[in-house]
């Protein structure tokens, strides 16, 4: 099953995204791949990532999500970035959501409809930190994107296999179960706040309850592989994401945590 709309292709590495100029709006979806340390020097970045973070080291340096950020008319990128580096407010710059970290060499994706006007593709990784030096987007890691108007007719939303709804303080409430295989999931966020939405496969031998409250200073490996999401999904917003599952007990959360997270098990004839 392909994915829906018209794709976009995006690669992320340090500190940069590759993707078109423009692109005609409709029905999009981004596909995000991985090509930096994270590809090709896997076992570096899991020891930085399970190092305490320090002058030396950056445990988040090498993982990359997207964040599409949309600019009212008369707004530059310029302006956005002046804004953003000085902290100052920006309600004229909209994010609207996008694909979260997925391991290579798997993808993740997210699909909207674009309407036509200037955007950001982001990666706000680091935001929150403190130590600014560990802010992708202050490192470059940001990229214009022009949305043109299109002339042909656009292609519509599949129907979803499983709607996630967000509530509450985070919380997960699935319609169906995951089946094995291509699924599409509609995720409404019915909450006033941002959410990221993860999408992880429990590894062989670590359990549910590992997984949702392992940091990264218990001096284990982590017991779930990045399998794809969203960065963020914003208040009120539905976006759409397509997963391939295989067999295993996959955990989806907004937060890690035993609140704000849901396990379901997909099965060989699932």
């Amino acid at each position: 099953m392909p994915l829906p709309g018209r794709i976009v292709d995006v690669s992320a590495g340090e500190f940069f995204f590759r993707a078109p100029d423009s692109v005609p709006a409709g029905l999009t979806t981004f596909r995000l791949r991985q090509i930096g340390d994270v590809l090709t020097g896997a076992k570096k970045t899991e020891a930085e990532n399970l190092a305490p973070a320090g002058p030396g080291n950056d445990p988040t340096r090498a993982f990359h999500m997207l964040w599409l950020v949309r600019l009212d008319d008369g707004k530059t990128v310029s302006d956005w970035y002046s804004a953003t580096v000085k902290k100052e407010p920006t309600p004229w710059a909209r994010d609207i959501g996008g694909p979260g970290f997925a391991a290579p060499p798997r993808s993740s994706n997210a699909t909207l409809m674009l309407e036509p006007g200037t955007y950001v593709l982001v990666c706000h990784v680091g935001s929150a930190r403190e130590d600014r030096s560990r802010y992708h987007l202050l490192k470059g890691m940001f990229r214009p994107l022009t949305v043109v108007p299109s002339h042909g007719r656009s292609a519509s939303l599949p129907n979803a296999d499983v709607t996630a709804r967000i509530t509450g303080t985070g919380q997960i409430r699935l319609s169906a179960a995951i089946g094995r295989g291509r699924q599409v999931i509609r995720v409404v966020n019915e909450t006033p706040k941002y959410h990221e939405f993860a999408v992880r496969r429990l590894q062989r031998g670590r359990s549910t309850a590992e997984a949702v409250t392992w940091r990264r200073t218990d001096g284990t490996k982590n017991p779930v592989e990045p399998w794809g999401g969203f960065s963020d999904v914003p208040p009120g917003a539905t976006l759409t994401t397509t997963v391939a599952f295989e067999s295993g007990t996959y955990l989806f959360w907004t937060g890690r945590g035993p609140e704000t997270s849901i396990a379901v098990t997909v099965t060989p004839t699932g």
